[in-house]
């Protein structure tokens, strides 16, 4: 009898210990950093070619390149939660030059195709900046958007809180 609790106790700790590593291997894969990356390439790639390239015929629905609105919306969204005070908050993007120019790149080339193009552009702009002051409205903006119920932002974080916030989610 203890011979079997002791190898059920093995094997649950053995697959637990392996269900964790297979978590942060995914984690690691599939992070957003990553993701926003490889839509910044495809658009760096797309931008480099539109010289060579035909307009689109009138009438045709031009594809998004690098990640559709919604998701861009979201990784947005993500990325005022460094600058805003909620009391909920669901992921988190680092908010660092690169991140905001890959982001910018994406919106640049699928500004017409993105229905609100003229927001992205200007809240990145300032970003790029390093005007923040917008994100307590980009982060509300899109939560209103996405129906958002728990997590409007009340205000922005004092420099110590975002210090705190970006130590303890990024390094």
């Amino acid at each position: 009898m203890k011979t079997v609790l002791k190898t059920m106790i093995i094997a649950l700790v053995v697959l637990g210990g392996l269900g964790a590593a297979g978590y942060y291997a995914f984690q690691s894969l599939t992070s957003p950093d990553k993701e926003i990356n490889e839509a910044a390439k495809q658009a760096g790639q797309q931008l480099e070619q539109e010289e060579d390239t035909e307009a689109p015929k009138s009438g045709a629905t031009p594809a998004t390149i690098g990640m559709d609105e919604g998701r861009f919306q979201t990784m947005l969204h993500q990325m005022t939660h460094q600058k805003i005070v909620a009391d909920k908050k669901r992921g988190a993007i680092e908010m660092t030059p690169e991140t905001i120019d890959n982001m910018l790149k994406i919106a640049r080339v699928n500004e017409g195709i993105y229905k609100q193009s003229a927001f992205y552009e200007k809240t990145l702009t300032a970003w790029e900046q390093g005007d923040f002051t917008n994100a307590v409205t980009v982060h509300n903006t899109i939560w209103d958007w996405h129906n958002g119920s728990v997590g409007r932002a009340t205000g922005l974080m004092t420099a110590e809180q975002e210090a705190r916030y970006v130590e303890d989610r990024f390094r």
